[in-house]
């Protein structure tokens, strides 16, 4: 009898020292757990770095930069001597006296007269020996200078490269832009799971209110409508829990469109709803604007740019002057290298000036307007800019205000919610005022998730205003 007791504390002791293992080493695994699933939800910023990583807007301002650089290398080779090469073959019907005076006498072998006419032997053509006068082989190299042009290399130029300005500037647009997006799909998706939260709360909540009410009404203390009542109620809770998972779906997926993921890949985002204050204030954050928004620089861009086409515009009123060296050698073999054949060079500088009846001067005339409208456009985006801003500022201070409004009808609401609960287990209060309690608290919770999720939108939105979004 004491050796089986002997075994049962045996057995129990080795129980309890089994359990004393494992119950650490199963909450150090959850604990692992939990930190990984921690460390795999994604964050704004990391939203944001692989958005600008992956998403094909940026890769095409990237190609849009390259494409100005190309063009401006392009106007810059314009300074340099072009280079032509030609070959000709021409046949003529008749004899050619170019082919006979270009040939004649080049080479030892090219006779004025074949035989002898002084013996008055021999044959005595009417065109030189070994030249054949119906072919004329010609192979050329040109090489042409630009010396003076008006100014209009110089300017075509400038505004090449005022274009790669441009474009890089726009490049920075286009990030910004995309980083809005990505901040606007991240909290959408952020405030759309703790709407679901919102609506799983209410659903439990009336799940428990149509239990009690249910024993009320088996009891005999209520009757069968305050049991339909509640069922209805949920029913709407339900359906905001349905649209609540609808909005996390489409939210998921601008999410995976920003960040180029396949559309059913899972995320998991971390939900930030911290309030954070910030200090802009006006007047300051029209100067933020004015030094940060790049639109700007932009716009002064494009005012420079129309200065230099209405320069090159007025460059085609005047004169251009450019040198040209011709080398050249011909032959009447395909050969044109052939010991036969001759060479000839030429040097000459040419003066253009094109008259076109005045059309010239209307294309300044319409480069000048252009650039007119630059200015105002400039000029319209700034006004356009500072309107922005201040928009922006106030949808920012009134999400601002609702978050402390909308947190204390929360406290409100849940304490007459608690208080309409206990009266109605009293049989004090009625279902109406139970259920009306329960839809205004969760009323007040999604209104404080709007307005904090709407802070931090408008806030971001007021950033990219300002030019200062990263």
């Amino acid at each position: 009898m004491g050796c089986s007791n002997a075994s049962k504390c045996l057995f129990t002791i080795a129980i309890l020292g089994l359990l004393l293992a494992v119950i650490p080493l199963a909450a150090n695994a959850a604990e692992s757990n939990r930190r990984n699933r921690a460390d795999s939800r994604l964050s704004l910023a990391q939203a944001v770095s692989i958005s600008l990583t992956r998403n094909l807007r940026m890769a095409d301002a990237r190609l849009d930069v390259r494409e100005k650089e190309s063009q401006r290398r392009e106007a810059y080779s314009d300074f340099f001597p072009t280079i032509d090469l030609q070959y000709a073959g021409t046949g003529y019907r008749y004899q050619s006296s170019t082919a006979i005076a270009s040939l004649t006498g080049t080479h030892p072998s090219r006779w004025a007269i074949r035989g002898d006419p002084s013996g008055g032997t021999g044959l005595a053509p009417t065109y030189p020996y070994r030249i054949d006068p119906f072919k004329l082989f010609s192979m050329s190299a040109t090489i042409t200078q630009p010396l003076y042009t008006g100014g209009k290399l110089l300017n075509d130029y400038k505004y090449a490269r005022l274009g790669v300005d441009y474009s890089a500037i726009q490049f920075d647009v286009e990030r910004q832009d995309l980083t809005l997006d990505v901040y606007e799909a991240y909290y959408q998706l952020v405030q759309a799971e703790k709407l679901l939260e919102v609506a799983d709360a209410s659903i439990r909540a009336l799940e428990a209110l149509r239990n009690q009410t249910l024993e009320f009404y088996k009891a005999g203390v209520v009757p069968k409508v305050d049991v339909l009542s509640t069922e209805g109620q949920l029913a709407t809770a339900k359906i905001q829990r349905t649209q609540a998972l609808t909005d996390i779906g489409k939210s998921k997926a601008t999410l995976n469109f920003l960040l180029r993921y396949p559309q059913e890949t899972p995320i998991d985002v971390i939900q930030d709803t911290a309030y954070r204050p910030n200090n802009y204030a006006i007047p300051a954050i029209y100067g933020i604007a004015a030094a940060n928004r790049v639109e700007i620089r932009q716009a002064n861009i494009s005012v420079e740019q129309a200065l230099a086409l209405v320069k090159s515009a007025k460059a085609d009123l005047l004169p251009s002057i450019q040198v040209q060296g011709q080398a050249s050698r011909i032959n009447d073999d395909w050969n044109t290298f052939d010991p036969e054949g001759t060479n000839d060079w030429r040097l000459q500088g040419i003066l253009s000036w094109t008259f076109d009846m005045f059309r010239q001067r209307e294309t300044v005339q319409e480069r000048r307007v252009t650039q007119a409208r630059a200015f105002v456009a400039r000029e319209q985006l700034v006004e356009q800019i500072m309107e922005e801003v201040k928009t922006s500022f106030l949808d920012m201070k009134r999400s601002e205000s609702d978050i402390e409004n909308n947190r204390k009808a929360v406290e409100f609401r849940r304490e007459n919610f608690r208080i309409n609960q206990e009266r109605y287990k009293e049989q004090v209060a009625t279902y109406i005022e139970v259920l009306d309690a329960q839809r205004q608290l969760s009323s007040a919770e999604g209104d404080l998730i709007v307005s904090l999720i709407g802070y931090k939108t408008n806030q971001a939105n007021l950033e990219r205003r300002l030019g200062t979004i990263r």
